[in-house]
């Protein structure tokens, strides 16, 4: 069970980690958004709360105001809860609005209902209740309107077509803007005007009013402060979530990848470029460190080859300088010796002459055999694409009219089988011939009765392999460890410098190859060439 939950958990972050940035920066930013829709909706539940708390504390002994209509009643001085009934002529749309008071609504304010039975404001706790004009004139949250209607003709002409004013009412006054409103505007007739003839219970009015309960005055600083936080809280917790969030995605999948990277690239920048690069999370990441991967190992691989160019050069000076050596030696002697002559009045001899020639010309053979050695790592290597069978055929003729006219008695066997004969292969055909060729003369140089060729293909790896055995002495230990030296030779002479295997590793090497020294089972040397021929 244990290792099926693990198993999937690794499957789990396989997949969390290759996924691209663009769909995981939308997981992170989906997730900062319901984040903060929750944490600000429980935030502000809770602020709100406490908001509430104290409202309905500051709410206590106060009545929440109805709003209205009211009429006013000049006999009591109050202002008196109606209704507004609409009237109409005959035949017409209603035109006039009629007041209706209940006296028996007014007295001190009744409630409609207490905080064990009546209605009660649910946000602030208190009882609904409607506003008297004691209320009204003392508490300066409360306001009194116009609630307007019953204009006359001569009210719309004074007022271009707008006799509605929106100003409040100056309550210690109502008693006189309400008898000049009356008798200005259109009058109630009919049997609702009745109702208030001798009836007592009720007021008729043609002009009506309501009532503004401003609830903000009775907030405290608190109370703002706490409605202004309630406000501000989606906006913070959206800022902190962000940043905590995309702090996590730069961290988890950009800051590691990149630091990845970067140390890497330090590291090339200093040459060292003995590591591999670390995977790194992401699939656009994966991509960046497997280039980065490519191009370490191509530094990596351009390096070492710079490294061997340049301790093969420093072997060439050092084999050439301990080489030429003995030429200068034996022209400083046989100077020497001259002078003693010519001292003692004796005449330089041919002899003495002939072995200054001598020496001096093995000096200047050394001298052209070095300069070609070292242009030979500047040489270019053109390769041409060319079919297999057709290269097959003519390596074939190349070794045997080369092995014919060395040597024409050796016997020769060449074993071509393995070669392919279809496709195509990217090869230097000069430079071939001319490593074989080196190869082959030293073949035909040391051996007694026969040569064998053997060549191959590796078509997955690309790589042409020859190999040359003779019957011949074989190397020697030391000849199998310095065989490709420049300069080394067991039989060198003023012709012959020991220089045909290193031309023909320097050349293997320029076109993707080697070369290696052995001794066959049967006896003689063996030479392996390689060459890089993919296409």
């Amino acid at each position: 069970m244990r290792a099926r939950r693990a198993a999937r958990d690794g499957r789990v972050r396989t997949f969390w980690d290759d996924m691209p940035l663009m769909r995981s920066f939308f997981l992170y930013a989906a997730g900062c958004v319901l984040t903060s829709i929750v944490v600000s909706i429980a935030l502000m539940i809770g602020i709100m709360s406490v908001y509430d708390t104290f409202q309905r504390s500051v709410w206590e002994g106060r009545v929440d105001v109805g709003g209205g209509p009211y009429v006013y009643d000049a006999e009591t001085d109050e202002i008196v809860p109606a209704v507004a009934i609409e009237l109409a002529s005959a035949g017409e749309a209603p035109d006039r609005i009629a007041f209706l008071g209940m006296r028996d609504q007014a007295d001190g304010g009744l409630l409609v209902g207490d905080s064990s039975g009546g209605v009660i404001n649910a946000d602030t706790g208190a009882p609904v209740g409607y506003a008297t004009l004691k209320m009204v004139r003392t508490d300066p949250s409360l306001t009194v309107y116009d609630w307007g209607g019953n204009y006359t003709m001569a009210d719309y002409e004074e007022s271009d077509g707008s006799p509605y004013d929106l100003a409040s009412i100056d309550a210690s006054n109502l008693a006189a803007y309400d008898a000049r409103e009356r008798a200005e505007r259109m009058p109630v007739t009919g049997p609702i005007a009745r109702l208030g003839d001798g009836d007592e219970a009720f007021v008729v009015s043609n002009i009506g009013y309501y009532v503004s309960q401003d609830a903000m005055a009775y907030e405290t600083p608190l109370m703002v402060a706490l409605r202004i936080a309630a406000g501000l809280t989606p906006f913070v917790v959206l800022g902190v979530t962000s940043y905590l969030f995309f702090r996590r995605f730069y961290r988890k999948r950009l800051a590691g990848p990149l630091d990845v990277i970067c140390t890497c690239a330090d590291r090339v920048g200093r040459q060292d470029l003995d590591f591999v690069t670390p995977e790194v999370p992401g699939r656009e990441f994966t991509k960046l460190g497997d280039a980065f991967e490519k191009m370490r190992v191509s530094l990596e691989s351009s390096q070492r080859e710079l490294w061997r160019i340049v301790e093969d050069r420093r072997r060439l000076n050092a084999a050439f300088a301990h080489d030429l050596r003995t030429p200068i030696t034996v022209l400083k002697g046989t100077v020497e010796m001259a002078e003693l002559r010519e001292e003692h009045g004796e005449p330089v001899d041919g002899q003495t002459v002939a072995t200054i020639a001598e020496q001096v010309e093995r000096l200047e053979s050394y001298t052209m055999a070095m300069s070609g050695i070292a242009k030979l790592d500047d040489r270019p290597v053109v390769r041409t694409s060319v079919p297999a069978g057709d290269f097959s055929r003519e390596m074939v003729r190349y070794v045997q009219e080369y092995v014919g006219a060395k040597r024409p008695a050796l016997a020769l066997a060449v074993d071509a089988a393995a070669l392919p004969r279809t496709g195509t292969i990217d090869v230097d055909r000069a430079l071939i011939e001319e490593v074989l060729g080196n190869v082959l003369g030293n073949a035909c140089e040391h051996a007694r009765s026969r040569v064998a060729v053997a060549m191959s293909c590796d078509e997955s790896e690309g790589h042409l392999s020859v190999r040359v055995v003779d019957d011949g002495p074989g190397f020697t230990p030391e000849a199998l460890h310095r065989g490709c030296d420049p300069f080394y030779g067991e039989a060198k002479s003023v012709k012959h410098f020991g220089l045909g295997l290193n031309i023909v590793q320097t050349l293997a090497r320029l076109h993707g190859g080697d070369v290696s020294l052995a001794n066959d089972a049967a006896g003689g040397a063996c030479v392996t060439v390689t060459f890089n021929v993919a296409a």
